[in-house]
């Protein structure tokens, strides 16, 4: 579905990440794992397309991402950047809305299935009775699942998330997590997110995507990535492991 060739990431001339060259299908639920300012957030706005490559190349279906429309892209990966820099003036249900820009035939108008597709995104994540507030009144929690119930409404083939979980209590981070596994259980979607909980990893995805410091990376399925000397590695701290339910969880200790 998305190819990476020999693909970098740079910051101001830096170079962060160097020579990745991955697949992503469908079906599979990728958690990119590194420590802060290792360039996560920078590749996520390579792979949506929203910056170019200085150096490699990004592929959606063998074709090279920079021949698409903004339009025709938008139906294919979405993203949630981490930060949202401009407050939206208009009401949860049509900032929800926004998220169908890329299948609408014009600027305003909504289909019956634009319609439907915003009425489940907002089911989804527990705010319909929200759909007519405000969107600047909403709490952080609130506002994090319209944010993620826009890029719901969207739906394109790859969702890109960064730090989703952020604002999130317990409950709403396991129905998220168990919804995206739904996503790419069913084959037909497939998912990066940025993520910090390693233990959260473990859990739900399906592969890894490790972010060194010294802007080399490990990619593969969780069962061989999670390891502790990969962790360690990745975020020299100490781990070790233990064994719940048949789940593989680590522990960090001085």
């Amino acid at each position: 579905m998305l190819d990476t060739r020999d693909l970098a990431v740079m910051i101001g001339g830096k170079v962060l990440l160097s020579g990745l060259s991955l697949n992503v299908d469908l079906g599979e639920n990728w958690a990119i794992l590194g420590a802060n300012g290792t360039g996560k957030s920078s590749l996520l706005r390579l792979l949506s397309g929203i910056d170019a490559p200085l150096k490699g190349r990004v592929l959606v279906d063998g074709v090279e991402m920079r021949t698409f429309s903004k339009k025709s892209l938008a139906r294919q990966i979405g993203l949630l950047p981490q930060i949202e820099e401009d407050q939206y003036w208009g009401s949860v249900e049509e900032y929800v809305g926004l998220g169908r820009f890329s299948h609408a035939v014009g600027l305003w108008a909504k289909s019956d299935a634009d319609q439907i597709m915003i009425q489940r995104a907002l089911e989804n994540f527990d705010i319909s009775s929200l759909s007519g507030r405000d969107y600047r009144s909403l709490s952080g929690g609130e506002r994090q699942r319209a944010r993620l119930a826009s890029l719901m409404a969207q739906d394109p083939q790859l969702f890109l998330w960064d730090e989703p979980l952020e604002n999130l209590d317990y409950s709403g981070q396991m129905q998220f997590l168990s919804w995206v596994c739904e996503l790419a259980g069913e084959k037909d979607k497939a998912s990066m997110m940025v993520v910090h909980d390693v233990n959260m990893v473990s859990r739900f995805f399906t592969h890894t995507l490790m972010v060194f410091a010294d802007g080399t990376h490990l990619a593969g399925a969780c069962s061989e990535t999670l390891t502790i000397s990969n962790l360690e590695d990745l975020y020299q701290t100490r781990f070790d492991q233990v064994i719940h339910d048949g789940v593989r969880l680590f522990v960090p200790r001085v």
